[in-house]
């Protein structure tokens, strides 16, 4: 603008009318800088935009989480639906809650039993009940990672920091029959009682579709192979295909649609994810804490660290890596320290990330972090989500993390 502003003012003095001149300046000021202004925006925009659609290549892929009462769901909603889970409960399965405590609280509180009122349609039985997380949710978030894995597209950790405020309640005793209808469950939680919220439900923007591909039969190897071609309806939606029955298929993914090659038989339906784009606009669900994200910003520092051989792990690079997530506002990067002897279970948190690695010895990088609010009762969990984006980075490392 420096140079602009000097163009001008050449221009201005080589005027020797008075009245010319103020005219001249008036015109070269007000339209032409206010054309150059309106330039200089427009590609600033422009240039933002393309960064957005062409460098993050997984933008179609972000997940956003959150929880809410059942009787506070948007049925109508375009991008927030339930979490919906497999119906296989383990033996004396009566039930599941969401209990708002911090993270020690519930560790603590899954190492207890409890004395329990449970109301059936057969009556009301007294036994002794004891609290896990919540294995169906668990699978569900394990089987939408392999279905990320089988469609060769890249994976972030889930953010779902609510996940582990869900427990699974167990009868001990077995003193409730396994047919009985449940339809309240009184656990002496003592002063937790006020932490319990009963009939929540978690809430995610992935949904499954049915669609009806076209298919065709191709020859590959000697072998003949279905092809199936899907229109995709939602272009500001991420699709994951899920054919039953199929452990080795592969997809490619084109504008507008879907090919699916499987080899086993032709599927005439096709079960899909569909990771609908959020629009809180759009969305009216309830919901009881704000949604949370693995949404990250793909930043020019970001895409020349991608061209590197490797990372180096100092304490810049680390934060510099973080901070592209929007979760990470809410955290001041204090230290990272190299074979602390203390033991931090983090995968037990993440049960979800598999690697063969973690059967090795390894050395331990610890990440020192502070919450900007120390009450938060999800900020355990959203340091676990970190540290497992640190964790599939890396091999050669077990990544743990401190909240100071």
């Amino acid at each position: 603008m420096e140079d602009v502003k000097e163009l001008l003012q050449s221009r201005i003095e080589g005027i020797s009318d008075p009245v010319q001149k103020v005219l001249l300046q008036d015109v070269l000021v007000d339209v032409f800088g206010e054309l150059l202004r309106y330039s200089s925006e427009q590609f600033s925009q422009l240039e933002k935009r393309l960064d957005e659609e062409i460098c993050d290549s997984s933008r179609l892929y972000y997940i956003d989480t959150g929880v809410c009462k059942r009787d506070s769901m948007d049925d109508t909603s375009r991008c927030l639906f339930e979490m919906k889970t497999e119906e296989n409960h383990e033996k004396g399965y009566l039930g599941k809650l969401f209990l708002a405590c911090d993270y020690h609280v519930i560790c603590q509180c899954m190492q207890k039993t409890y004395h329990a009122l449970v109301e059936t349609d057969q009556g009301e039985f007294r036994t002794t009940v004891s609290l896990k997380y919540c294995k169906d949710y668990l699978e569900t978030l394990e089987q939408l990672y392999q279905t990320f894995l089988a469609n060769q597209r890249p994976w972030h950790t889930i953010n779902c920091p609510f996940l582990y405020k869900f427990l699974t309640i167990v009868d001990r005793e077995g003193i409730v029959p396994e047919d009985a209808l449940v339809k309240k469950v009184e656990i002496m939680l003592g002063e937790l009682s006020h932490s319990v919220i009963n009939d929540a439900v978690l809430v995610w923007n992935v949904q499954e579709e049915i669609h009806k591909p076209s298919v065709e039969v191709a020859a590959a190897d000697r072998e003949a192979v279905n092809i199936h071609r899907i229109l995709l309806p939602d272009e500001e939606a991420g699709y994951l295909a899920m054919p039953e029955g199929e452990d080795n298929f592969c997809t490619v993914f084109s504008e507008g649609q879907l090919m699916v090659r499987t080899e086993k038989e032709i599927h005439k339906n096709m079960k899909l994810f569909k990771i609908a784009r959020m629009d809180s606009k759009k969305d009216y669900t309830a919901l009881l804490y704000p949604l949370q994200t693995n949404r990250r910003k793909m930043r020019h520092i970001d895409r020349q660290a991608q061209l590197s051989p490797r990372y180096l792990w100092t304490k810049g690079e680390i934060e510099r890596r973080l901070s592209s997530y929007e979760v990470f506002q809410e955290f001041e990067l204090v230290d990272i320290c190299m074979d602390l002897t203390a033991e931090f279970d983090v995968l037990a948190v993440n049960p979800f990330i598999r690697s063969h690695s973690f059967m090795k010895k390894k050395r331990k990088l610890t990440i020192v972090l502070h919450p900007k609010d120390g009450t938060d009762i999800f900020r355990y969990e959203k340091m676990f989500f970190l540290l497992a984006e640190l964790q599939l980075c890396t091999e050669e490392y077990q990544w743990t993390g401190i909240l100071r």
